[in-house]
């Protein structure tokens, strides 16, 4: 299964304002930058707002998030694995690749975790070629007990 054409348009732009945090400091300047380069001006009230900082790092510096806002129906999961790639290849590759999937309920929690554990499901296969089959899939019980997920686990592979 490979990325619709909108949906490849949104792993584009998430690679390049990925490219702007890597160049521009602080991320707000990053913020600013892209969307005035798209042809916006970010601002309260407008198109785009301004880059709020609502995730500190424990220094109180900023730490980069984004908001990929897709239809019902629109492949976010697909696009969510997709994503992952361009995030982890901005990102220091010492650091450990760790995802936390947040769902919106229990019943679309069970069908994340079956699709991302299912070899054979298109989300999965994804993440095993963007991670060389490096890649393990937990639930909160498995992580709560401890099972498999540990130091090595985590630097050796996408948990």
């Amino acid at each position: 299964m490979e990325l619709k054409p909108y949906q490849q348009q949104v792993i584009s732009d998430l690679s390049l304002f990925l490219d702007y945090l890597r160049r521009v400091s602080p991320i707000q300047h990053a913020f600013q930058d892209y969307w005035t380069d798209k042809g916006y001006q970010p601002m309260t009230g407008g198109v785009v707002e301004p880059y709020k900082n609502n995730i500190k790092d424990a220094s109180g510096g900023a730490v980069p998030h984004v908001c990929i806002k897709v239809p019902t129906a629109g492949g976010k999961t697909f696009i969510a694995c997709n994503a992952l790639r361009p995030i982890f290849e901005h990102s220091d590759p010492d650091r450990p690749k760790m995802v936390v999937w947040l769902v919106p309920s229990n019943p679309i929690l069970q069908q994340t975790l079956k699709n991302l554990r299912d070899p054979a499901h298109p989300y999965r296969q994804k993440l095993n070629v963007h991670f060389n089959h490096r890649v393990e899939v937990y639930d909160k019980q498995a992580l709560l007990s401890g099972s498999s997920f540990n130091a090595t686990a985590v630097r050796e592979q996408l948990s």
